[in-house]
């Protein structure tokens, strides 16, 4: 006859305890130890954030919010280092590569893209640029009609401040045109709105609850 020893059972949260089995086992083992109450309340602390962290970089990447995602990344790599010791090249290298500048062409600004830039010469002499960087497109399409949204950086020595703008357009309408500080409020109100469009989407699918006798 074989003898099968007995397996730990993880420890089951008890009816009103907080935090759930995870909690629940790490504060019985630290207690078994005979660790301080201080050292069991860092500890649960710590999983209960990686928790929320692990909770929050999920819905990030399932939900596509890019804005973000390269800092949920990168707190992804610091958190391996801290529990496998695995160096931070990885991280540092992201970080990097997210604050880098490249180098500016005379006359041009870092995020030019020069061959698409269209020098206007005048009469006098004078040579001012219309300078042209990255544009971004999408299309809403429901089978049967199309919206084509398009945003592009630009700059235009005409201008007076020479400063930049992003101008958006839709479909074939005039386009805006939105300084940094009206780019960061359309931002927001965008970030608002697709929040709306998520919230539609996840209660799209609920059903009708049946009419009552009045109402049939």
């Amino acid at each position: 006859m074989t003898i099968i020893a007995d397996q730990p059972q993880a420890t089951k949260a008890e009816p009103g305890q907080v935090g759930g089995p995870l909690l629940a086992t790490v504060r019985q083992a630290l207690a078994e130890t005979g660790a301080r109450q201080a050292v069991i309340d860092e500890a649960v602390l710590a999983v209960a954030s990686g928790q929320v962290h692990q909770a929050a970089a999920t819905a990030v990447k399932e939900q596509g919010t890019h804005a973000v995602r390269p800092f949920f990344d990168c707190l992804d790599l610091v958190i391996n280092h801290i529990v496998t010791g695995a160096p931070l090249t990885a991280a540092r290298e992201a970080a990097e590569a997210l604050a880098a500048t490249p180098p500016a062409q005379a006359g041009h600004h870092p995020w030019c893209l020069p061959e698409r830039c269209i020098p206007h010469r005048y009469d006098d002499g004078a040579v001012l640029t219309e300078h042209l960087g990255p544009a971004y497109t999408t299309e809403l399409a429901d089978g049967h009609e199309a919206l084509r949204l398009r945003a592009e950086l630009g700059s235009d020595e005409n201008l007076l401040d020479y400063k930049a703008s992003v101008f958006v357009w839709a479909g074939d309408n005039d386009g805006l045109s939105f300084d940094q500080d009206g780019l960061g409020r359309a931002i927001d109100n965008l970030d608002t709105f697709l929040d709306g469009l998520r919230h539609l989407h996840r209660v799209m699918g609920q059903p009708r609850a049946p009419k009552t006798e009045g109402q049939a």
